[in-house]
């Protein structure tokens, strides 16, 4: 225990820091089983490459904020200053730029899961019964196939709603909970994106005092929001989205650090 008391005490930081990344990473494998999973009911196998951005938002939005994460670590503590060359830091704020056209793109990818949720349409049904081999929405993103085994315990209540252009079908009480879930998932994207260009705008002005400040306060707000969406996750939603929202909120805490000088780096 001696040997291992002065390591933990040089490393721990390092290695909880790193840990979490690595566990953002696996969720990129995690969400794409999702979205395969929800994209077999939603789109079949005849999605456009237009549809890519909405069928796998969860996929690309979580990979491209792991690759953003990674350039804002390199960037704020790993490199030390004097090793920012103008190659390096153009090379970054490209790869940064594309990020964030994904970044984008995924949040318009959740405006059209929620503006495709407002596609349900009511219909007179007795019991689900009749539907069997049709797809059932149980929450956001969680489809099923409607069984004969299965069908009688589904619903949640007794008004029934069919999607206009999908053979899915869901009932009052998973639709709205769907509609709340995707209204936070539009929320929390765009805290987000604003939270990421605040710190790019750190990055950009080499920490100059006025930046820090501005973004301290907005910044608080934004956390605040998500949280909120976090805790929704936990209560409403599934484990993966609560999981993966407070991973992310702790590692861009651990890059507010880098920014205010949290540990040393070599060199600067």
């Amino acid at each position: 225990m001696k040997s291992i008391s002065p390591f933990l005490k040089k490393y721990g930081y390092l290695i909880f820091k790193y840990a979490v990344y690595l566990a953002l990473l696996i969720n990129v494998c995690l969400f794409l089983r999702k979205d395969l999973a929800s994209a077999a009911h939603r789109f079949g196998t005849d999605f456009s490459i237009y549809q890519v951005f909405e069928a796998f938002t969860n996929t690309l939005d979580t990979a491209a904020w792991v690759l953003l994460l990674l350039l804002f670590e390199l960037v704020t503590f790993v490199l030390p200053k004097a090793k920012m060359t103008p190659f390096l830091t153009g090379l970054f704020r490209l790869i940064s730029g594309i990020c964030f056209i994904i970044i984008f793109n995924s949040f318009l990818g959740y405006l059209r899961s929620y503006f495709w949720l407002q596609n349900f349409a009511a219909i007179p049904i007795d019991n689900l019964c009749g539907l069997v081999g049709e797809s059932w929405m149980a929450q956001l993103d969680a489809f099923t196939t409607i069984q004969k085994e299965t069908c009688a315990s589904l619903a949640e209540s007794d008004s029934f709603f069919q999607h206009a252009t999908k053979n899915i079908y869901t009932d009052n009480f998973f639709l709205k909970e769907a509609n709340w879930l995707a209204s936070i998932d539009v929320l929390n994207s765009f805290s987000w994106i604003l939270v990421a260009l605040l710190l790019e705008l750190a990055v950009i002005f080499k920490y100059q005092k006025i930046a820090v400040n501005f973004s301290y306060y907005v910044k608080n707000v934004l956390y605040g929001l998500l949280l909120f969406c976090a805790i929704y996750w936990g209560i409403y939603g599934d484990f993966l989205e609560f999981w993966d929202a407070f991973l992310w909120i702790i590692a861009f805490v651990f890059i507010e650090l880098n920014i205010l000088g949290w540990g040393s780096r070599e060199g600067n």
